[in-house]
């Protein structure tokens, strides 16, 4: 169709006030499904979410169904230009038919949609044969890889020839609405977008199987999965290829005008700004109790923050060395048996509540085994209990593996290089990190050696402002051969630096923290603090919040206070921007190709924790209080223990590989991408991701070794958790009474945090039962005694409700003190235990 014929039947239509929405009779002979938003009684709804979406076909399938929280939303409009759609979240909701029972040779698809986002090869629609796959023998026309606009259509099928291909040429930004047609001829497939040409390929004859039917969804591998993101108007499917004419008398009829594109676009983009100005709200106080004894007398017969049974019995988790313990474990676990130990990625939880073990290339093992080495170690440093020695010495092996190339740099082989040494930068931190475990542990002479080329291998491509510019590393690594070479996975390396520089003194190390630290600054942050867009912080929250926690050590450390308080804006004003005041952290920015709405990771909320322990140390003990807030309301909750990997998960009886057998216990002490209420999501999701396991125990370790510090004399009780030492003994009966024992030891004097939120009239302490007088100095309250002496502090617990926005959907906590013993609407797969 010409572009000229297409302007005057869109013109004709204006001119008439016609909306699109069509009947089976106006339509050319085959059609086997007519879908059509605009036809308000063929899309059965409650409470404005699709139960049903009719087939306008007569005779033929009664329509796709909505299946509980998967359901869609429909959106009705009127006027012209306009028409009504249905909108697909992304996440998980689809419409199915699944017994729609259509096989054909040849068939012609169109589709009216405005695709909102990536969402991970999201699919306008798929059909499947009964126990097939979508790719074959039934057919998937999905977004395939699309990410900052809409610029890839995949489409598969029976008689396909090779994978998935992108056969879009035109890109177009997201949420406008556009018509696509795709023809499955006998040995091609066609598409075309609003009426032009885009890719075709080849493809064998062969019979398309549709027994089911999705719409918004693909499914194979028993598995549903790339959900669309996005609204969809209209679908229309015939068994037959339409000759010319027909096929331009649907696309007159379906056909979306400039004017409705921009009707539906400048709308897409106001309610999109709406959602981003919404999408994370602070706290707001709905309902405060001055103790927690009158919390429990204002119970309500119904409704969020009702005790379901005695406060006491709460799961709250307060064990930092047993949580610390069990992800030790945890990390010297996931050992392939198959592959000489190979360490896998992470473990998964599939859709059929099956475990299983994968593995990763880039960031295989030149980045697993630096982490795993990394919380093993810190794990031991803090508590004392000791890294296996079997676990070590498999670590050891891949670690010297990853460093066995010409660059002297953590490497992977590249099947795509002939299995050649090939540079992922954002490796670096997680391989020097590897050695610092190695020389810390067991003085290896090899990893110092490792190390010291290492830090000259990065001098060389690193200038004062120029950070590892191609034309530098290309002096070092061949075009080709790296990837990855930005500020931001340069700043993420300073906390690597500092540790290493701590065991060895080595001067260029300590150089270049401060290179990548200043740089990282200026790129990743904003001067107020907030977090820079994408295309300079990556918009990876974990690279990002880990820059930060280097940056702010060295600017302690060097006493750069410009720098320090930088970073506290940053932890004032960019973190709240990606994390909820219980510590749930954001996986990516919601403009990231991989964003999914509530997805976090463990890793940011361990890497803010040990930036507000580093600020706490330096005399702002209200960061104490924030890393002991995140610390017991989602780091220790969100850990795996036994029982909630049996709640939902369960082992193959017959496994055929390594990776099949035992993952419930390998898994024991996991981490992985968390909800703000949940663990995990249904259907197929990672139980637990080996780095993000240890990002949790290396933040969990810095909290056991912060609790209490002191220089001999004085005792500074920092988090409120049990502490037993030469020094002083703790018992804290936190997070459900307001009561914290103690015994003075070597040191006589104590200075323990009072949190803002104790009211200071409710305060009383004693020594071997006799009253003191109350004496809070700079958050701390001063107890002086003699060794042996015994005594304790006492205050109320007041509690309160709160409502907050995160990513998208508002919460309702409930807390005691600084734990939140509630949280609604709840998870439902493997909810946090409070």
């Amino acid at each position: 169709m010409s572009r000229f014929k297409v302007v005057l039947s869109c013109t004709a239509a204006l001119l008439v006030g016609i909306v699109p929405s069509l009947w089976a009779a106006d339509l050319p002979a085959g059609l086997v499904l007519q879908l059509d938003a605009g036809q308000q009684s063929s899309v059965h709804r409650s409470d404005g979410v699709v139960d049903r979406w009719d087939n306008l076909v007569p005779g033929l399938s009664d329509g796709l169904l909505g299946d509980g929280a998967k359901r869609p939303r429909y959106i009705e409009r009127e006027g012209v230009p306009a028409r009504s759609t249905i909108q697909f979240d992304g996440v998980n909701d689809v419409l199915l038919a699944p017994a729609f029972g259509v096989r054909t040779e040849t068939w012609t698809l169109f589709v009216v949609a405005a695709p909102h986002g990536p969402s991970g090869s999201g699919a306008f629609a798929s059909a499947t044969a009964l126990g097939g796959h979508d790719f074959d023998p039934g057919f998937t026309v999905d977004l395939y890889q699309s990410g900052a606009k809409f610029d890839c259509v995949s489409v598969e099928g029976a008689g396909r020839i090779g994978g998935q291909q992108d056969q879009m040429q035109a890109a177009y930004d997201y949420g406008t609405l556009h018509m696509l047609m795709v023809e499955r001829a006998p040995e091609s497939i066609g598409l075309r977008i609003d009426g032009f040409p885009e890719g075709t390929r080849p493809v064998s004859p062969a019979t398309t199987v549709m027994d089911a039917l999705r719409i918004g969804a693909r499914f194979y591998e028993d598995m549903e999965r790339g959900y669309f993101k996005g609204e969809i108007a209209q679908v229309l499917l015939f068994n037959r290829i339409l000759t010319p004419a027909e096929r331009d008398q649907v696309e007159r009829k379906l056909f979306v005008s400039s004017a409705e594109r921009e009707e539906r676009q400048q709308a897409w983009l106001h309610a999109e700004a709406e959602r981003k100005a919404n999408r994370m709200r602070p706290p707001v106080v709905v309902k405060t109790w001055p103790s927690m004894e009158a919390y429990l007398e204002d119970q309500p017969e119904h409704g969020v923050g009702t005790p379901q049974r005695s406060l006491s019995e709460l799961p709250v988790r307060t064990d930092i060395r047993e949580a610390i313990a069990l992800t030790m474990t945890h990390l010297v676990s996931l050992f392939d048996a198959d592959l000489n130990d190979e360490p896998f990625f992470y473990s998964n939880g599939r859709a059929d509540g099956m475990g299983e073990m994968h593995h990763s290339l880039e960031i295989g093992i030149p980045h697993v085994v630096g982490r795993c080495l990394l919380g093993i170690v810190a794990g031991e440093e803090a508590t004392g209990i000791p890294a296996s020695p079997e676990g070590l010495s498999i670590l050891e092996r891949y670690c010297q593996q990853s460093f066995d190339n010409p660059y002297k740099l953590n490497a992977y082989l590249n099947p795509k290089l002939d299995n050649a040494p090939a540079i992922e930068f954002h490796n670096m931190r997680e391989g020097l990190y590897g050695l610092w475990a190695l020389i810390q542990e067991k003085d290896s002479p090899w990893a110092k050696e490792a190390a010291i080329q290492m830090v000259d291998a990065l001098r060389e491509i690193t200038g004062e402002g120029d950070v590892w510019t191609a034309k530098a590393v290309e002096q070092h690594i061949p075009a080709g051969y790296y990837g990855g070479n930005s500020v931001p996975n340069a700043a993420r390396l300073v906390d690597a630096l500092l540790a290493y520089y701590t065991v060895s003194g080595n001067e260029a190390a300590l150089r270049l923290a401060g290179i990548y630290a200043r740089v990282g600054l200026a790129t990743l942050f904003e001067a107020d603090g907030r977090f820079a867009p994408m295309d300079r912080s990556s918009g990876h929250v974990h690279s990002i919040t880990s820059a930060l926690s280097g940056i702010t050590a060295y600017a302690l450390q060097t006493k750069d206070q410009a720098m320090v308080e930088q970073c506290i804006r940053v932890m004032e004003h960019g973190v709240p921007q990606y994390h909820s005041s219980w510590g749930w952290g954001d996986e990516v920015f919601p403009e990231h190709p991989a964003n999914l709405v509530g997805r976090g990771e463990i890793n940011q909320t361990g890497d803010v924790i040990r930036t507000a322990l580093l600020l706490g140390d330096s005399g702002r003990p209200e960061y104490y209080e924030m890393a002991e807030r995140w610390l017991r309301s989602m780091l220790l909750p969100t850990q795996y223990h036994e029982a909630d990997l049996r709640a939902f998960l369960h082992d193959n009886p017959n496994p055929q590989r390594d990776g099949e057998r035992d993952v419930i216990q390998r898994s024991i002490g996991g981490f992985s991408m968390q909800f703000p209420n949940d663990r995990r999501r249904e259907g197929d999701w990672p139980i637990s991701t080996l780095d993000i396991s240890s990002g949790a125990v290396h933040a969990l370790s810095e909290c056991y070794r912060h609790r209490v510090t002191g220089d001999g004399e004085t005792s500074n009780v920092n988090l409120l958790f049990d502490y037993e030492g030469p020094d002083v003994t703790i018992d804290s009966a936190l997070p459900l009474e307001g009561r914290i024992a103690f015994t003075f030891g070597k040191a006589t004097n104590l200075a323990i945090r009072i949190p803002d939120w104790v009211a200071p009239n409710t305060l009383h302490v004693e020594v071997e039962g006799a009253g003191r007088v109350i004496h809070i100095e700079s958050g701390y309250l001063k107890v002086e005694g003699q060794a042996g002496q015994s005594g304790r502090l006492t205050f109320t617990l007041p509690c309160k409700q709160e409502k907050e926005t995160v990513d998208e959907t508002e919460y309702t906590t409930t807390w005691i003190g600084n734990q939140i013993v509630d949280i609604q609407p709840r998870g439902s797969v493997s909810p946090l235990p409070f």
